[in-house]
């Protein structure tokens, strides 16, 4: 994998930090950051469905347009820095087709409503009070990282995966080198 640098930030995660800018995943240490993921090196989003936090039912389909899946909760301190530029980047980038899809981790319901008016984030996000859909990621982004941001290519494959918060230039300097084929 192609590393692209990025500044490390200290994330929300549940995991112990040894080094500065690295996250704890078990008894792995996975630095913080946004990598590019060759074409050869991609593998697929595990399908991810469940309960919206309105209560719909919800399946992704990652095949045929890019998706961005980003692991929040509303507990989350970096969560809240992000999310003003995930909700900007989905407004300006829903029309081209781009789709976005929350992954509310370890919160109750009332408190997740709460950060997504706050916040005005107007893209699905699934419920995942127990962490079920966190694990079925968690071969891609350590479960415990949150936040996390996968950017899913139109072939439903993982290309981009930042971990940490992700800034609105940043996001859409991914999505730029996703839909033009990277």
């Amino acid at each position: 994998m192609a590393a692209v640098p990025a500044a490390s930030l200290a994330g929300c995660s549940g995991g112990s930090s040894t080094n500065v800018g690295m996250v704890g995943a078990g008894s792995t240490q996975v630095a913080l950051g946004i990598t590019q993921i060759s074409v050869a090196d991609r593998q697929a989003m595990p399908a991810l469905s469940g309960s919206t936090l309105q209560g719909a039912s919800y399946t992704a389909a990652h095949k045929g347009h890019v998706t961005v899946v980003n692991m929040w909760g509303a507990w989350c301190s970096n969560c809240r820095v992000e999310a003003a530029s995930l909700a900007e980047t989905y407004d300006e980038y829903r029309a081209k087709g781009v789709q976005f899809l929350g992954i509310d981790t370890q919160d109750d319901n009332a408190a997740a409503l709460a950060y997504v008016s706050q916040f005005s984030v107007h893209y699905p996000s699934l419920q995942d009070p127990d962490e079920t859909l966190s694990l079925a990621i968690g071969g891609i982004v350590p479960v415990d990282d949150v936040p996390s941001t996968l950017i899913v290519d139109s072939s439903g494959r993982v290309a981009v995966r930042a971990l940490g918060s992700i800034t609105e230039p940043e996001l859409t300097a991914e999505l730029g080198y996703v839909r033009s084929g990277g």
